[in-house]
C-alpha cells in the first residue's frame, strides 16, 4: 500500500474543516450537448486518476500537538462512487441547477476514501452540467482548475491557451526601487495585524445552508476596452466591477447605513498563485498559493474612483513581497502545535469578509468527452465567520462572475447578481 506524508499547507485544510464553511473547492461546466457518460468515465479514468495518484487515496492524520498526516491507498477505490450520473433535478432550468449546486456546496466529503466527486446531470438545457467538488487539501483552486481542464479538448485543434496568470513567485520588475518595494511589503504586513472590517449585513455566524449564482457572460472585449482607457488591467475591472455590486447589495439591504466616507473599505481574502505562468500541475498536486487580505472600496462612489482605487492597491501588492510573505506565514501555522494554529487561523480569516478570486481559464472553445463546453465557473471555500467567495472565470470570450453565499447572512444571493447586471450596466453606458 503506497503512503506518502500529507504536506503541512495541504493539511492544514482538511483542519480547517468546519459543518458550516467546509474546505472544498466546487466547480461548473455545462455543455451545449448530453455527454456520454461512459467517454466521460474514461476521460476521467485516463487524464486524472490514472494521471494524479492522490486522486486514488484518502487522508490519514495524527492529532496531537505534533500534528502530521499520510495520504493512503484507498484499497476499496471506486470510479462509481466519485463520478455520479443523474438526470438533473426537476425542472431542468438554471434555477434548478444552483439549488443543486448550492446544495451540494454543504455536503461533506468522506475522508475514508478519496475527497473527491463529480456529478453529471444529464438533460440540463439540452446537455450536460458537471458540478466537481475538490478538498483543498488536494489542490489549490487554479491547480484543481488545471485538472479539470485537462479533461477538455479544444474544438478547433488549437492548443488551449490557458495560463495561470495570477500572481508571481516575486514581485514584478518595474521602476520602483527595493526601498519602495521593501515599504510596500511592511504597509502590507501591518495592514493584516491592524485590520477590522466595518459592521456590515455580510457579518455574522454562518449556518450549514449555502447558495449560489452566477451571471452571464460579460464579453471580454469590452472589458479590454475598459482596461485600456483607463491604463488599468481586465482583472482590476473585473473587481471594480465585484466591488460596485457588493456595494449596491449593501446600499439595498433592509436596515443597512451607508458606510461612512472614512470607513468605506471592506477586506477580502485573494488568492495569489505562486507558480511560473503556464506551469502545469505536479502529479502529487498540492497547494502552492498564498492569500492576500485586500481592502476594497465598498462604499458610495463612482466606478472611476473604485477603479482607480482597486488599480492602486492590487498594483502595491504585485510590486511587494506579501504573497510570498503569507505563504510562508501560513505553513508556520500548519506546522504549530494545534490550539495555536487554530487560534491564529481562525484571527486571520476573521479579518475579511469573504474570498475573492480570478480564473483564467482557455482563451478557445472546448469540449468535454465530445461535447462542446458552454460556460464554466467556480467558487472558493470560506472559513471561520466568512459568509461569501466571489470567482471571476473567463472562458472563450467572455468572463462569468460567480457568487456563493451563506444562506443565514445572505439570504437572497441573486441579488448580488442583479447588483452586478446594473453596475455593469451603469459602467458600459
Amino acid at each position: 500500500m503506497t503512503r506518502r506524508r500529507i504536506p503541512a499547507e495541504d493539511r492544514l485544510w482538511l483542519e480547517l474543516d468546519r459543518p458550516e464553511n467546509l474546505m472544498v473547492v466546487t466547480s461548473l461546466m455545462w455543455t451545449g450537448e448530453e455527454v456520454d457518460p461512459e467517454r466521460f468515465r474514461t476521460v476521467v479514468r485516463e487524464r486524472l486518476v490514472d494521471r494524479f495518484p492522490v486522486l486514488r487515496q484518502h487522508p490519514h492524520l495524527r492529532g496531537g500537538l505534533v500534528r502530521g498526516g499520510s495520504w493512503v491507498d484507498d484499497a476499496a477505490f471506486d470510479l462509481d462512487r466519485h463520478v455520479v450520473v443523474l438526470p438533473v433535478p426537476a425542472p431542468g432550468d438554471r434555477g434548478a441547477l444552483q439549488e443543486f449546486v448550492g446544495q451540494q456546496r454543504a455536503v461533506a466529503l468522506d475522508p475514508a476514501h478519496p475527497m473527491w466527486r463529480m456529478h453529471l446531470l444529464q438533460g440540463y438545457q439540452g446537455g450536460s452540467a458537471l458540478v466537481t467538488r475538490f478538498h483543498h487539501s488536494i489542490a489549490d483552486g487554479i491547480r484543481s482548475t488545471q485538472v479539470l481542464l485537462g479533461m477538455l479538448d479544444p474544438v478547433d485543434g488549437a492548443p488551449p491557451g490557458f495560463t495561470a496568470r495570477v500572481g508571481r513567485r516575486r514581485p514584478v520588475r518595474t521602476s520602483r526601487s527595493p526601498v519602495a518595494t521593501v515599504l510596500n511589503t511592511a504597509v502590507s504586513g501591518l495592514k493584516i495585524v491592524l485590520w477590522a472590517n466595518p459592521r456590515t449585513p455580510l457579518a455574522g455566524r454562518p449556518g450549514r445552508g449555502k447558495s449560489v449564482a452566477w451571471t452571464a457572460p460579460v464579453p471580454l472585449d469590452a472589458l479590454k476596452e475598459i482596461a485600456a482607457l483607463t491604463g488599468t488591467t481586465v482583472n482590476d475591472v473585473c473587481t471594480a466591477l465585484v466591488s460596485g455590486a457588493v456595494a449596491r447589495y449593501l446600499d439595498r439591504a433592509p436596515g443597512h447605513h451607508r458606510l461612512a466616507p472614512d470607513d468605506d473599505e471592506i477586506a477580502w481574502m485573494v488568492p495569489v498563485n505562486l507558480e511560473p505562468p503556464g506551469q502545469l500541475p505536479p502529479a502529487e498536486l498540492g497547494n502552492h498559493f498564498a492569500l492576500v487580505l485586500v481592502p476594497l472600496p465598498q462604499g458610495p462612489g463612482s466606478f472611476p474612483d473604485r477603479l482607480a482605487s482597486v488599480h492602486r492597491r492590487m498594483l502595491r501588492i504585485r510590486e511587494s513581497w506579501e504573497p510570498a510573505l503569507n505563504f510562508g506565514l501560513s505553513r508556520a501555522i500548519a506546522l504549530a502545535p494545534a490550539p495555536i494554529g487554530t487560534m491564529a487561523s481562525r484571527i486571520l480569516a476573521a479579518k475579511a469578509v469573504g474570498v475573492l478570486t480570478d480564473v483564467p481559464g482557455p482563451r478557445s472553445p472546448m469540449a468535454l468527452a465530445g461535447s462542446p463546453v458552454r460556460g464554466m465557473v467556480g467558487w472558493a471555500p470560506t472559513s471561520a465567520r466568512q459568509a461569501l467567495t466571489v470567482t471571476i472565470f473567463s472562458y472563450a470570450g467572455g468572463v462569468t462572475v460567480g457568487f456563493g453565499a451563506d444562506q443565514e447572512i445572505v439570504p437572497d444571493v441573486d441579488a448580488l447578481v442583479t447588483a452586478f447586471d446594473d453596475e455593469l450596466a451603469d459602467v458600459l453606458a
